[in-house]
């Protein structure tokens, strides 16, 4: 019995639906009923020419074309070819048709229309349209008879039309939840699978753990013998951190004892050459060499203060250290020893970190150092500039006098010490010829400190 039955849905289904473009039997029922048009256009008694005949012949079966597509516009089109043939054509009519071609047309109204009102629509239309064309003078007779058996013919077309919509929408709602019950019974076996799988992987889960508790255990004596060394470690890097701060302050003794000694070495030898010439001159440099001395010694106190193990104690006595506002002072002592040098400050200070401070006062005084050393009595310009986010500076001398003899070749710890001490707050130094002279360049950034 499921055989038959699923066969006649199907039937149902196809004939319900609405292909893209007029399927084959469309286009053989459409032929056919125009032949019988035409047959009866040449055959049957009746107003007009032939021409006008066989062209009313096509105009009332070539629209069923289209009745799946657009079953309203079908019906519309054979109504307004009767009527015009009614009006243009008058006399009274020995054929069958537009009959056949109505019933059609009203059949795929019902069926294919897309809302269930204009289906009803089509068929009003069309029974109007026929039974008007009995007091139009289209048919002979009006007998109530004729008039019931078109009504009839008419009706039953458009019912057919809507009983088969009603099933055709049924057979699709149980085609969907078939397939719907088909999709959850796949989804059940899918999910039982997965629940399946699911209990392999906890059991396997199970012995994982296990087996993971037992590592941990090993683990956990392992974690303690990691301990034991991390300590150690943490111990020697102290000690490293100890020793590299250690030989980073031993760098800046080098400074202050290289710089301070060549301000107390002019200073004397100006002060002996002036002795005799300018008294008050000499005194003036025989102080200035005084005062580096006693800085040159609360540095080195300083240095070595920190290298001992009691530091801390005796960080309270420490002496301030030089900043950037001491540039000037450190300008005036390389000035009065006899180099031409310039200071120039631009923007707004602030607040300056004591470290950063530091590295810049140091920068420029190890590159006031190798001014000396390396181009003697040469102009010599130094630039400080505060923004907001850099503290920028800049020495640069001119090229040293022909006759000038250098010094002796320094070690190259005083680029190295300006690069670190940069480096240490995020900054850097750029060292080079600029055009006949010599600049030093630092970038200090203020939020490094």
């Amino acid at each position: 019995m499921a055989g038959p039955r699923l066969a006649g849905v199907d039937a149902l289904t196809t004939l319900a639906r609405v292909p893209r473009r007029p399927t084959r039997a469309d286009v053989t029922l459409t032929a056919v009923l125009f032949a019988w048009a035409l047959l009866e256009a040449a055959t049957a008694a009746g107003p007009g020419a032939w021409w006008q005949r066989a062209l009313f012949a096509a105009g009332v079966t070539l629209p069923l074309l289209v009745r799946r597509r657009a079953p309203t516009a079908a019906v519309v089109a054979l109504v307004a070819v009767l009527m015009v043939r009614v009006f243009a054509v008058p006399g009274v009519e020995e054929s069958t048709f537009p009959f056949p071609s109505m019933l059609v047309a009203v059949f795929s109204a019902a069926l294919h229309a897309r809302r269930p009102a204009v289906a009803v629509a089509g068929g009003v239309v069309t029974l109007a349209a026929m039974l008007s064309l009995y007091p139009l003078g289209y048919y002979e007779t009006d007998t109530p008879g004729q008039l019931f058996i078109l009504a009839f013919f008419i009706a039953g077309a458009w019912t057919g039309g809507w009983l088969v919509r009603l099933r055709a929408a049924q057979a699709a709602t149980a085609h969907r939840e078939a397939r719907a019950r088909a999709e959850d019974a796949d989804t059940a076996r899918r999910e039982a699978k997965a629940r399946a799988e699911d209990a392999d992987t906890a059991r396997r889960e199970a012995r994982a753990r296990a087996e993971d508790a037992e590592t941990a255990r090993r683990e956990a004596e392992a974690r303690a013998a990691e301990a034991e060394a991390a300590r150690s470690e943490v111990r020697s890097r102290a000690a490293e951190a100890v020793a590299a701060e250690r030989e980073r302050i031993a760098r800046e003794l080098h400074d202050v004892v290289a710089h301070s000694l060549s301000i107390v070495a002019v200073q004397a030898g100006a002060a002996e050459e002036l002795m005799a010439i300018d008294p008050d001159l000499a005194r003036r440099h025989v102080a200035a060499a005084r005062r580096t001395a006693r800085e040159a010694l609360t540095e080195m106190r300083h240095v070595l203060d920190v290298q001992r193990d009691d530091a801390a104690d005796a960080a309270s006595a420490l002496a301030p250290q030089p900043t950037l506002e001491r540039v000037a002072d450190l300008v005036d002592e390389v000035r009065a020893a006899g180099l031409p040098v310039t200071l120039a400050v631009g923007g707004e200070r602030g607040d300056v970190a004591p470290g950063l401070d530091l590295a810049g006062f140091r920068i420029v005084q190890e590159a006031l150092t190798n001014v000396r050393r390396h181009a003697g009595p040469a102009a010599t310009t130094v630039h400080i500039g505060y923004t907001a986010r850099w503290i920028d500076v800049a020495v640069r001398n001119a090229a040293p006098a022909p006759d000038h003899a250098q010094g002796p070749p320094g070690s190259g710890r005083g680029l190295i010490g300006m690069r670190e001490r940069a480096r240490l707050y995020g900054g850097t130094v750029t060292a080079g010829p600029d055009g006949e002279g010599f600049a030093v360049e630092a970038r200090l950034p203020r939020g490094s400190a």
